[in-house]
């Protein structure tokens, strides 16, 4: 069991800012940002910075939250991905946020090379053939096809891929660091959310003098290679779907709605769709009917997002109990969304938050897949997951489909990782909920135990990412960091939330009616 201890020494930063982003952005061009109320500036940066070509340029939008009655410092936020668009997401996370932090804090948003509608990565209608097909462990070849496919199919739809070699973590980092500079090079307040703490613990190891304090929610250990991020976090979701499942046995409510063990009726499933795809008839916005097929790959998909929150994982429950009774449309309907799947025309949709080719271009170049040539790469990856497969016996696709998509990606990283992350002489603010199934729990430690200056603060039975998720004890620890420099009363505070919430039974059990 780890021990909290009393945190001495490190005296928090003070709480007036150096100077407000609105004096600092006096001398950058502003106009009104597309996606959001806010105002955005646009920095031309060098595409390849070592290659110091000026005709090689790549525009970086930043869009930014002038405190509104004091500002107390300057909020930089990485969300989460890789592959998600600040700009898209400042209006939702702003307004889930308190109040008082667009009172009292600049806030900036950005989108990073191979996100935002200027530069977005996306290949839709790629994704969504891979995110539904199946590719079971036992057949390499279909393994290999479907993922060669995947990456062949989504540089093709991309049109053009001058950008993929430039859109790592370090690259982004460097983009930032610009922006600081830009605006008179203050003192920052970091926030990365997922993937987000992957860049700022870059950004703050490069850049060390640039950072006033650095709250790292939902933490990616840098010091793991992709098989063994790969390995924790499924490991740690297929405990979770096990504790779900768990619950739903002890809710009597759930229990009455799945009608016997909830792990059993997920098996059960999982065996029919073994044998191949099930039609599922799905009625349409004009009334009409036309089936439709729930794949494994759709089942697993739904179960493993399931776990990122107690209402996902409830939401999952009522599909899967749906399931058991026979209609299998909530279970196929829950895929369309998580898969961003249009219900009405099976196509897939563009959501303008999301990048998933990025997500490759990015993490395939901050994580290497080992020597040799891609497909003994990925041939090896597949040994691999068979020879883990018995521990992660539902979720094993969640291992290995993602890593040999970057084995064949035409843009490796370095094998290498990095030193642990050390902090610094600010203090760091390592957030992380118990129930996070994709950066759980021994990654905040191993980042805690090794940074300087850094305290945890855990969630019991939390979800993916803590702050801003209407969770009083961690938002206030947060705020009061950042609004006033008051530090953690411990080194670890532990905060609680249900694991999950009121299950709200089905009210049409009849797959006729439904």
């Amino acid at each position: 069991m780890r021990h909290a201890l009393l945190a001495l020494g490190l005296l928090a930063a003070p709480a007036a800012a150096e100077i407000s982003l609105r004096e600092a952005t006096r001398g950058l061009t502003l106009f009104p940002c597309e996606l959001s109320s806010l105002s955005c500036t646009r920095l031309t940066l060098l595409l390849d910075p070592l290659a110091n070509d000026p005709d090689q340029t790549i525009d970086i939008t930043f869009a930014l939250s002038f405190a509104h009655v004091e500002s107390r410092g300057i909020l930089i936020f990485a969300v989460g991905g890789p592959g998600g668009s600040g700009l898209a997401s400042a209006e939702s996370y702003l307004a889930a946020f308190d109040p008082s932090l667009s009172d009292y804090m600049d806030i900036v948003f950005f989108d990073q090379r191979g996100t935002g509608p200027d530069h977005g990565l996306s290949c839709p209608r790629a994704q969504a053939s891979f995110d539904t097909t199946d590719a079971p462990l036992a057949d390499t070849d279909a393994v290999l096809t479907t993922a060669q496919t995947y990456v062949t199919d989504c540089i093709a739809e991309l049109g053009a891929d001058d950008l993929l070699p430039f859109v790592s973590s370090t690259h982004a980092a460097a983009d930032i660091e610009a922006f600081r500079q830009g605006i008179g090079a203050p003192k920052v307040w970091l926030y990365g959310e997922s993937y987000g703490t992957q860049l700022m613990q870059t950004y703050a190891t490069l850049y060390p003098q640039a950072i006033r304090g650095l709250i790292l929610d939902g933490v990616v250990d840098l010091t793991l290679d992709a098989q063994g991020f790969y390995k924790t976090s499924t490991l740690a979701a297929e405990g979770l779907l096990d504790a779900t499942f768990a619950a739903c046995d002890r809710l009597a409510t759930c229990h009455q709605d799945m009608g016997g063990n909830a792990a059993a009726v997920h098996d059960t499933l999982a065996l029919r769709l073994q044998e191949g795809p099930i039609p599922v008839p799905l009625t349409l916005a004009d009334g009409s009917r036309e089936d439709r097929l729930l794949t494994g790959a759709i089942l697993e998909t739904n179960a493993f997002y399931a776990l990122y929150s107690p209402e996902g994982r409830a939401e999952y429950l009522r599909a899967l109990a749906a399931a058991g009774r026979g209609d299998l449309g909530p279970m196929l309907q829950l895929g369309y969304v998580n898969l961003y799947v249009d219900p009405e025309t099976g196509l897939a949709l563009q959501d303008p938050g999301w990048f998933g080719a990025a997500f490759y271009a990015i993490n395939c170049s901050d994580y290497g897949s080992g020597p040799d040539g891609p497909e003994a790469r990925a041939r090896r990856i597949i040994d691999e997951a068979r020879a883990f497969a018995p521990d992660v016996p539902r979720l094993t696709r969640a291992y290995y489909l993602e890593r040999v998509a970057c084995a064949l990606w035409p843009y490796q990283g370095p094998d290498q990782r990095p030193a642990p992350f050390a902090g610094g002489d600010w203090p760091t603010l390592v957030l992380n909920g118990t129930g996070d199934p994709i950066t759980p729990m021994p990654m905040a430690w191993s980042v805690l135990d090794h940074a300087r200056n850094a305290y945890g603060v855990f969630v019991e039975g939390g979800p993916h990412v803590v702050w801003g998720r209407g969770l009083s004890c961690p938002d206030r620890i947060v705020e009061d960091l950042i609004y006033d420099g008051t530090l953690p009363a411990a080194r670890e505070q532990l905060c609680e939330q249900d694991f999950l919430p009121d299950y709200l039974p089905l009210t049409l059990t009849d797959p006729t009616e439904a």
